[in-house]
């Protein structure tokens, strides 16, 4: 009873992605990287995917229909061949995948959407597959099919979320495992301006890898969510907050309560930044871009990037993002830090450049590679993703 998944990923980290799905379960197979999306089969689904933290979104295969059809019938066409999969198998594996009671295709329910997403010239918009594979698969599914326009869709939640990839002449299709988007945290409610994609955050968590027992601080964590998705990703680690904001650490401190994780928050400059012995420190510093530093750190954030060295350990790590054009790499390598990793990646709209560093200054020690390497594995995951033409050395 193995089932075909399909994840998305932001683009350019699809390797990291992979890296957690090899990692969280064990019993994936086939593991393939492409833009925006990594596949695998499970022998024996179950909700363990819904876990998956890295990733922005999860669907379970349905079937793909090879050839579309001329551009004047291509949407009809196809959503007749998209109504003669299999779809009662697939709600039967959507049903394990989410642990509830059997969705059955009945007259009854379920209420549906539909996203179609294009790649490459086509002769027909997205809105024209979605409402004919909608249509189709009313006969199919039963229930209620909530259409899209360029003005929105019907009030309502959709129960099931079907998924068409126009691409290569051919379509695939696919059903949302959950009933929303993995990125779209139930925790985070309190936001405010730059809050970072979880995604993301869950990725710096993945590249900086903290130990058991680790200590990890987010000296700027404005609504929590990197402290947040670290600790929930490594529960083991020892993870705090600070921000010079109060009402962005009110808001981290409510997303906390409803992530359900124990995350010591203060209030606090970064300028001042004092707490010493950290192995990891991951952030989305505040560059003046989409949110203006303050306090000492005002006119540059240059006085951070020499105090933190004396509060890192040894082996420690920063891991942290910026805006590309900010080149954040060379700003940390003219105060002698070492760079591991520069890798860009896509963000609503921006690119983003990501970064993993140890310290300056810091003299050999046994044992530990110079600068600080990625994880075997994660390495591994990204020389795959090289090689697959995913990813340059440089992202993407």
């Amino acid at each position: 009873m193995s089932a075909e998944i399909l994840v998305r990923s932001v683009r350019g980290l699809e390797w990291v992605v992979a890296d957690e799905v090899a990692a969280r379960l064990p019993a994936a197979e086939a593991v393939t990287l492409a833009a925006r999306e990594v596949g695998f089969r499970l022998p024996e689904p179950g909700t363990e995917v819904l876990g998956l933290r890295t990733v922005d979104d999860a669907f379970l295969v349905v079937g793909t229909v090879p050839e579309v059809g001329p551009a004047r019938t291509a949407p009809p066409d196809a959503a007749r061949r998209i109504a003669r999969l299999d779809w009662a198998g697939a709600l039967d594996h959507l049903s394990r995948l989410r642990a509830v009671t059997p969705l059955r295709a009945s007259p009854a329910g379920p209420r549906f959407d539909v996203v179609a997403s294009l790649t490459g010239r086509h002769n027909y918009n997205r809105f024209a597959v979605e409402n004919a594979v909608g249509a189709a698969l009313v006969p199919v599914l039963g229930g209620e099919y909530l259409p899209r326009t360029a003005d929105g869709r019907p009030a309502g939640q959709p129960e099931l979320t079907v998924r068409v990839f126009v691409r290569g002449g051919g379509a695939s299709v696919a059903l949302r495992l959950a009933d929303r988007p993995l990125h779209r945290r139930p925790y985070k409610v309190d936001t405010g301006t730059g809050t970072l994609h979880p995604p993301v955050a869950a990725a710096l968590a993945r590249l900086a890898d903290p130990a058991p027992g680790a200590t990890v601080a987010d000296p700027f964590c404005g609504d929590g969510t990197v402290a947040i998705e670290t600790a929930l990703s490594y529960p083991d680690s020892q993870v705090t907050g600070s921000d010079i904001d109060p009402v962005r650490l009110a808001n981290a401190a409510r997303n906390c309560e409803r992530a359900g994780v124990d995350i010591p928050l203060r209030q606090q400059d970064a300028g001042r930044f004092d707490t010493g012995g950290l192995d990891a420190v991951l952030t989305n510093p505040p560059w003046s871009v989409a949110v203006q530093a303050g306090g000492l750190l005002g006119g540059s954030l240059d006085p951070f990037w020499r105090r933190l060295p004396g509060l890192l350990t040894p082996a420690g790590r920063l891991c942290l993002l910026a805006d590309l054009e900010l080149d954040a790499p060379g700003r940390l390598r003219r105060h002698g830090y070492r760079i591991a990793l520069a890798t860009q990646a896509r963000l609503a709209g921006r690119v983003i450049q990501i970064v993993l560093s140890g310290p300056p200054g810091r003299p050999e020690l046994p044992g530990r590679p110079e600068p600080p390497e990625l994880p075997e594995r994660l390495a591994g995951w990204h020389r795959a993703a090289i090689a697959a033409g995913v990813v340059t050395g440089a992202g993407f």
